[in-house]
This record gives structure tokens, sequence and C-alpha cells, in this order.
């Protein structure tokens, strides 16, 4: 399979705002099957980040709460359609939602403490600014 990538858009999470509620919103709202996040800019807040524990599939996973406001430091991930996600991938993370939001991240918090893996939850602090682009399948 081979992905084209659009132009690249912008949307800003506000202060306090869900993260991956807004990204899911805002894609289903552009009517996107699949997007790649290329990056994001602010300040979040009570995040709860994930990261394996063993070798097994599906992975065991451990969650990571992070307390208090944080400088997000990476912001990677994809989102596509449920139904386009990979079958091991629906195995691991089952789901009835509409999309797959698949989100690594480092953030720092206060001490200049850094934590990083898959975001699970968390929030806008000040705002945060989500950089993506579109996937389209091409010949």
């Amino acid at each position: 399979m081979t992905l084209q990538y659009g132009s690249m858009v912008e949307l800003e999470v506000g202060r306090d705002e869900n993260i991956k509620n807004a990204i899911g919103e805002f894609i289903l709202a552009q009517g996107w099957e699949r997007a790649v996040i290329c990056g994001a800019v602010g300040s979040v807040r009570d995040v709860t980040l994930t990261t394996p524990i063993g070798f097994e599939l599906p992975p065991k996973v451990m969650k990571t709460p992070c307390d208090g406001p944080g400088e997000v430091l990476a912001f990677t991930g994809e989102i596509m359609k449920t139904e386009l996600m990979d079958p091991m991938l629906r195995k691991i993370y089952s789901s009835d939602e509409p999309l797959f939001i698949h989100i690594h991240m480092s953030l720092a918090i206060a001490g200049s403490h850094v934590y990083g893996g898959g975001l699970d939850s968390g929030r806008a602090f000040r705002g945060l600014r989500v950089f993506f682009a579109e996937a389209r399948m091409c010949d």
C-alpha cells in the first residue's frame, strides 16, 4: 500500500479540552479516512501514558500518570477509521469508536522530569497546536 500525504493543517486544542476527543472530532469534521500527526507544540495537563511491560501480544501495558502541567517535547501519530486498522492492531486496541487515534508523545514536567509513551488521556493546559496531514491511497 502506498499513501500520499496532503498539505499540513493545524488544530488548536483549547485550554482544558480533552486532547484525543478534540483530535477525533476534527478528523471526522474534515471527512478524512486517514491522517498522520506531524507534531504538536504547547502545554498539557494530567496526562496518562502507556508503555508495554512484556513481550506478549497483545501487549500488557503499564499506565503512568503525569499529574499537573507539562510541556510537549514530541508528539507524533496516526489516525484512521477503525475498519482500516491492521488486524493485529484491532486485536490489541479493540474499540467501538469510529477512529483509531494512536499517538506517541514525550513531555517534561516540573523538575525537568521527562516521560514518554502512548497517549492514553490528557488535556490541554494553556493550549496545544497539533499539525496534521491527510493520508490518501495512491496508485
